[in-house]
C-alpha cells in the first residue's frame, strides 16, 4: 500500500482569500450608491494585499511600515518600487535550494520568485523611505504625504 503525501500550500489559500476578498468587494462596489466617496471607502476597507508571501502593514503618525517574511531570500534577490503614492510593489527572484541527494516526501520550504502588491490606505513618498533585509525579513518604512490643510490668507 503506498501513502500518498498531504500537499498543503498557505499560497494557494492566501490566493483564495484574495480572491474571496476581491469578489465581495466587487459585489459591494456594483450594489453601493454612485458618490465616488462611498466607493472609495468601500474599496479601501477591504485589504487589497495580493501575492505569495506573507506581509503586515502598520501605521504611524508620519509613516507606513509593511514588514514581509522572505526566507531563503538575500537582499540581491529582493525589488521594492513605489509604483504611485499608493501602490507598492515587493518582488523577489527565484531562489530554489535543491538537495542532491534523496528523494523529497514533503516539501514545503522551498521559495520562488514571487510579487506583491500593496494598495496603501495613505499615500506615501520614496523620499526619505528605508528599507532593510535582515534575517529573511524586510522591513520598509515609507514616510506619508503631509496633507495641507489649505494656505493662510492674512486679513486686512
Amino acid at each position: 500500500m503506498s501513502l500518498t503525501p498531504y500537499a498543503f500550500s498557505f499560497e494557494s489559500i492566501g490566493n483564495t482569500i484574495d480572491s474571496f476578498l476581491s469578489d465581495i468587494e466587487s459585489r459591494a462596489v456594483s450594489v453601493m450608491p454612485k458618490p465616488e466617496y462611498i466607493r472609495t471607502t468601500v474599496r479601501n476597507t477591504v485589504p487589497r494585499i495580493s501575492g505569495n508571501f506573507m506581509v503586515d502593514l502598520t501605521e504611524t503618525d508620519e509613516a507606513l511600515v509593511i514588514s514581509c517574511d522572505l526566507p531563503g531570500m538575500t537582499k540581491e534577490d529582493v525589488s521594492v518600487k513605489l509604483l504611485n503614492p499608493t501602490t507598492l510593489l515587493i518582488q523577489t527572484s527565484v531562489c530554489t535550494e535543491t538537495v542532491s541527494s534523496g528523494v523529497y516526501h514533503l516539501r514545503e520550504r522551498r521559495t520562488a520568485a514571487g510579487k506583491r502588491t500593496i494598495l496603501l490606505p495613505e499615500e506615501v513618498t520614496a523620499e526619505g523611505a528605508r528599507a532593510v533585509f535582515r534575517n529573511g525579513v524586510l522591513e520598509l518604512v515609507l514616510m506619508k504625504v503631509k496633507q495641507e490643510e489649505g494656505e493662510e490668507i492674512p486679513v486686512e
